[in-house]
């Protein structure tokens, strides 16, 4: 079984201030490699190879568009110990991307690495779904939608009333419902709502089996208020 359980926090100002800062600079983060895919898609399905008379650099028509002198450039993987070379995703490149992008942007490196990571994988799931589910083609982000990020299974913490958050410290929350024994955190997720921030904590049990799919509904039967009996059903009963 898996369930989420929410919660509010009582963060220091100086946290709210972190959090903050981390949510701006995702968002930048997420806008920048969304405009990247769609200049990757663009140059994959209606120019093709092109040069960039910019740069003077050779483009690839890949889900991404990384230039020839960018460590990013090679599409492929290292053989593995079969010998098969495989393709790299563009979220592996964007994914390693992030160690260049450090460098080129300090100020990133206050952001724990595996919250770049989780949000690179969101940008992956909006795609997937518009691709594969025929949902929304993603959309670029403003301060109104943008208002979360998350955290990788494992790096979490939970003490009593007290959650620890990988390079932001210990934090308060109300913890109102306690985690059932048995079941592991997974992802955790950060949310700025106009009254604070809160946080959603999935987790889950695999020992505990999921709610039972409810069985195919084949007749409905409508219920009305009446005056000589509290209620009329459509099949000619009464209560």
């Amino acid at each position: 079984m898996q369930i989420s359980y929410q919660y509010k926090l009582r963060p220091k100002q100086s946290q709210s201030k972190i959090m903050d800062s981390w949510l701006d600079m995702q968002r930048s983060l997420f806008n920048w490699f969304l405009a990247d895919r769609i200049d990757g898609y663009y140059q994959t399905f209606i120019m093709g190879g092109y040069c960039d008379i910019r740069t003077k650099t050779e483009r690839y028509p890949l889900t991404c568009s990384l230039s020839k002198n960018s460590n990013l450039h090679n599409p492929w993987k290292n053989p593995d110990k079969n010998g098969v070379i495989k393709k790299r995703s563009c979220s592996l490149m964007q994914d390693a991307y992030l160690a260049e992008m450090k460098q080129a942007r300090p100020w990133y490196k206050a952001i724990y690495s595996n919250v770049l990571q989780m949000l690179v994988k969101r940008l992956d799931a909006a795609m997937e779904g518009f691709f594969k589910h025929g949902r929304g083609f993603p959309s670029f982000k403003n301060r109104s939608n943008f208002r979360s990020f998350q955290y990788k299974p494992g790096d979490v913490k939970l003490d009593g009333n007290k959650i620890y958050l990988p390079s932001i410290g210990w934090m308060r929350f109300y913890n109102s419902r306690p985690i059932p024994q048995g079941f592991q955190i997974r992802t955790v997720t950060l949310r700025k709502k106009a009254d604070g921030w809160y946080i959603s904590i999935l987790i889950r049990d695999d020992s505990v089996p999921d709610f039972p799919t409810p069985k195919e509904v084949n007749t409905l039967v409508g219920l009305d208020m009446g005056l000589t009996k509290l209620v009329h059903c459509s099949d000619g009963s009464d209560a």
